[in-house]
């Protein structure tokens, strides 16, 4: 049986994330610049004090949501079975993450979209900064280790700075991510594109770019791509 200081701690999650949840729901709703605590009150159902027993700012809010929806979307790189068979294997399979989390998760993306455009000019603090970067690390070296191993093993070109390529990859892929999964909807009305077909294209081309031997049919390019 569950002390009482267990069904405390359970309690007490469960209002965290209730709190969490709601505060994302309107933040999905509505400019971050213009949501108050009384605003997140309002829509999470607890009081002001219950509310500050949590979170001190705005800021902790959203950056905890932010810190949460990186840890959950961790899950899209890592490599499964015999998908990672050599280093540059183990890289498109992640890549390809990213495409998966498109398509399960568009609202994971669009938070972050709106995180990036709120925080464009600076952290609101030291401490927020070094929690979000410590939330990203993991990913990050996933990514470089599997370029490693690429050089390594001779499935990636050698000319290639990890960390740089690591770093290049992770920043084009996650911005062309953002404006599809917030935008995307406006491309296809003006240029009867489909916004998922870019991203194949260009997932392909940066996973076969590096490639010291590129594999030109891939599955889920589209066939006009195809040789």
């Amino acid at each position: 049986m569950k002390t009482w200081e267990e069904e405390l701690d359970e309690l007490r999650s469960k209002r965290r994330d209730q709190i969490l949840d709601a505060a994302r729901e309107i933040f999905l709703e509505k400019d971050m610049a213009q949501i108050t605590m009384v605003d997140i009150v309002a829509k999470a159902g607890v009081s002001r004090v219950t509310l500050y027993k949590y979170f001190n700012s705005i800021h902790e809010i959203v950056f905890e949501i932010q810190i949460k929806i990186m840890n959950e979307i961790s899950r899209y790189f890592e490599v499964e079975g015999d998908a990672g068979k050599t280093g540059a294997d183990k890289l498109g399979f992640m890549i390809n993450g990213w495409l998966r989390l498109y398509r399960e998760q568009p609202d994971h993306l669009r938070f972050i979209a709106l995180f990036d455009h709120f925080y464009r000019s600076s952290f609101p603090s030291e401490e927020l900064r070094k929690r979000y970067k410590n939330s990203m690390e993991d990913r990050g070296e996933k990514f470089k280790a599997a370029i490693e191993e690429g050089i390594r093993d001779g499935s990636l070109h050698a000319v290639f700075d990890p960390t740089l390529l690591e770093t290049m990859i992770q920043n084009t892929l996650i911005s062309m991510m953002l404006r599809m999964a917030t935008r995307g909807h406006l491309i296809q009305k003006q240029w009867d594109i489909d916004p998922e077909q870019i991203l194949i294209y260009l997932m392909h081309f940066m996973s076969q770019f590096v490639r010291t031997t590129p594999e030109l049919s891939v599955f889920g390019l589209p066939p006009a791509a195809r040789p």
